[in-house]
């Protein structure tokens, strides 16, 4: 882990530091303050009304003067994907409107849920076809269905290989997607494998279908917590764990509780959060799980102030990380057989910023923000610019400009993407940001936040019916 060069660890956080609004324990007088990390709501509920799905993200709103960085930023709706094409992909799937990226992170998925071993082709390709001659008949007059429908017309393999593409899709999807698109894809899949329960099944296919929903309840709550729907989010995080406890899968209990703690963390609960990665940890013993486990752990640990907790935590992340075979990097974010290291230096950068030490968070943030920036990880790439510039904003005026700068580039990356973490950070850094209001950057960045703020309301999910394709894929 690079050195620190900021305050001393004996020394506690500064006065303005980011602080939980509970605690398992009173800390020290010198924590004393009157901010919290609680997130706001989400300004938009779930939505699944197929009509009110925005095919395109929302103009960037003009503005007079809007704050620039020292290098050109490129305006994030043009990057933006056209959500539009989402019901044009087989079952649903959103992974067309995401753009291949040239790095490791599109490398497609390599541990597939019963993946059929090559002396099975046969049978899989029989399987297809008579999937395929089901749904021809089906929709001999362009009839549409619903996922449920779709899994349960179809036999029980093909069922559950579209169910495992349909979920890969939205893994893949997940991070440049508004999330109220992915949960409400997520709530059609999972009852689509409910109905499957109903019918009488080899147990080796019960097995992968119980893993399935489990592995979209977590998908599900990930996309409940970025809504600010904690509920939501602790409810689906506890059927996924209750799915592994159930099947006996241990990556699949400790990713739920991964997402567990992250939702607890931004509830402003960092106490919960770091009971839940703990105990996330005993069900696993390493790889990609754990080490993201680790990282909630440290996040957990310097938002209670435990330096020294959250610096070991943070070293053996990046021995995790170090450990994990350049083949099971993907994307940041949830996942239960991949990691991408880029996620220890983004965690450590918050870890950081939150004990009051943004010099040191700095080195962090400079190893997380080339790789971040070569990724279609939006969310990631404008937490850790809040981050900065809401340790930065708490440094005093003169580090205004940058603020403003690292501030715009998070919003213009976001952009027709809200989603309650970045939001809660844009909030914050309003309100450190708010006693310089005289200063013209810090206003047109006041402005550029509530705009794309209340742009959340036009982020419908694509409730549209599934087509079900013709012929075998």
């Amino acid at each position: 882990m690079p050195q620190s060069s900021g305050s001393s660890p004996t020394r506690g956080p500064d006065p303005g530091a980011w602080v939980p609004a509970s605690r398992a324990a009173p800390l020290p007088p010198w924590w004393a303050t009157t901010e919290s990390i609680v997130i706001p709501p989400a300004r938009t509920p779930p939505d699944d009304h197929p009509e009110d799905y925005e095919p395109a993200p929302p103009p960037q709103p003009s503005m007079t003067k809007a704050a620039t960085s020292p290098t050109d930023v490129s305006p994030a709706p043009a990057g933006t994907p056209s959500f539009g094409t989402v019901s044009e992909a087989p079952f649903g799937a959103v992974s067309g409107a995401i753009p291949a990226q040239p790095t490791p992170s599109s490398a497609p998925h390599t541990t597939r849920l019963g993946a059929p071993a090559p002396g099975a082709s046969d049978r899989r390709q029989f399987h297809r076809y008579a999937g395929a001659a089901v749904m021809t008949a089906i929709l001999a007059e362009g009839q549409i269905m619903e996922v449920s429908d779709v899994l349960a017309a179809s036999p029980i393999q093909l069922a559950l290989e579209r169910a495992d593409d349909l979920l890969d899709d939205l893994l893949d999807a997940h991070e440049a997607t508004p999330p109220a698109h992915i949960l409400a894809q997520t709530e059609r899949l999972r009852r689509g494998l409910e109905r499957l329960s109903r019918r009488s099944i080899p147990a080796s296919d019960a097995h992968r279908r119980d893993v399935l929903r489990g592995r979209v309840a977590v998908l599900g709550a990930d996309a409940a917590f970025k809504l600010g729907d904690i509920e939501t989010a602790r409810s689906l995080t506890s059927l996924g764990f209750q799915a592994g406890r159930s099947v006996g899968e241990g990556a699949l209990r400790g990713s739920a509780r991964e997402v567990a703690a992250v939702n607890e963390f931004y509830a402003g609960r960092p106490d919960e959060a770091l009971r839940l990665a703990r105990d996330g940890l005993t069900h696993v013993s390493g790889g990609a799980v754990r080490a993201r486990l680790v990282c909630q752990e440290a996040r957990a640990l310097a938002a209670l102030g435990d330096v020294r907790g959250a610096a070991q935590a943070l070293d053996r992340a990046y021995d995790l990380a170090d450990a994990i075979p350049a083949d099971q990097w993907g994307r940041p974010g949830p996942s239960f057989d991949q990691f991408n290291p880029v996620e220890v230096p983004y965690n450590a950068t918050t870890a950081l910023c939150l004990l009051g030490r943004p010099q040191a968070a700095q080195e962090h943030a400079d190893l997380a923000l080339p790789k971040l920036d070569g990724m279609n990880a939006p969310g990631f790439r404008s937490v850790i610019r809040l981050d900065l510039a809401l340790a930065l904003a708490r440094q005093g005026r003169l580090e205004l400009d940058q603020v403003c700068a690292l501030a715009t580039e998070a919003i213009q990356i976001s952009w027709g993407r809200t989603v309650a973490s970045v939001s809660g950070r844009a909030d914050q850094l309003l309100a450190a940001t708010r006693p310089h209001s005289e200063v013209r950057q810090v206003r047109d960045l006041a402005v550029l936040i509530r705009e794309w703020q209340r742009s959340a309301a036009r982020q419908r999910p694509g409730g549209r019916a599934v087509p079900v394709p013709s012929s075998p894929v």
